[in-house]
């Protein structure tokens, strides 16, 4: 009966684990064909950070990104 347990548990550690490296691997084959179709030029972050940030975090890391630009442009 315990051994049906552990195997339960680690048969569901495994997928969850799966699942997470397949979710990365999508999101790194997007960030790829972004990047190949020309988007790193003008755009500031690539499409995989969309999906793993929330819109507060996505505001605010633009805002400290511009920022640190401007100074950056200032002490040029």
């Amino acid at each position: 009966m315990r051994i049906m347990i552990v195997a339960r548990k680690c048969t569901n550690t495994l997928k969850k684990m799966k699942h997470k490296v397949m979710i990365k691997i999508k999101l790194w084959e997007m960030d790829n064909l972004w990047e190949y179709m020309g988007g790193s030029c003008w755009g500031l972050f690539p499409p995989s950070f969309y999906y793993i940030h929330t819109e507060e975090e996505i505001e605010r890391i633009t805002k400290e990104t511009i920022e640190s630009c401007k100074k950056m442009l200032d002490q040029f």
